[in-house]
């Protein structure tokens, strides 16, 4: 008859969850849309801004240990380029992801592309 220790019989049974829960999270490649908050806190009709054009932007975040990222901000990006354009802001604005990951927290890199609609605001939406 086989004796198993009830310490090393945990033990297996421990390794067995660790591999059955982190199995998925070994290797990740996957491409999906980004979150989008385009939560309007008004309404705009289209007497209150004109199309400037559309902004396009790419970049690349990359994180190690879970602790270290490097990388740019989509948002601010877009924002950037609309402010070049003579745009006073950006809506409609959509992320793409495409990620790759090896065990999750050791290493995660992201490249995201982004696109959006440069506006500017009439002196009718305009600030007082």
């Amino acid at each position: 008859m086989v004796y198993i220790k009830v310490k090393e019989m945990f033990k297996i049974i421990g390794y067995f969850l660790l591999l059955v829960l982190f199995n998925s999270c070994i290797y990740r490649d996957i491409k999906v849309p980004g979150p989008v908050t385009n939560i309007t806190q008004y309404t705009l009709t289209t007497e209150d801004y004109k199309i400037i054009g559309n902004v396009e932007g790419e970049g690349e975040i990359t994180t190690i240990l879970g602790m270290v990222m490097t990388g740019g901000n989509g948002y601010s990006i877009l924002h950037d380029k609309a402010k070049e354009m003579g745009a006073d802001g950006i809506m409609n604005y959509v992320f793409e992801l495409h990620e790759t990951s090896i065990l999750m927290f050791i290493y995660n890199k992201a490249k995201w592309k982004a696109h959006a609609t440069a506006i500017k605001y009439t002196s009718k939406a305009k600030a007082k």
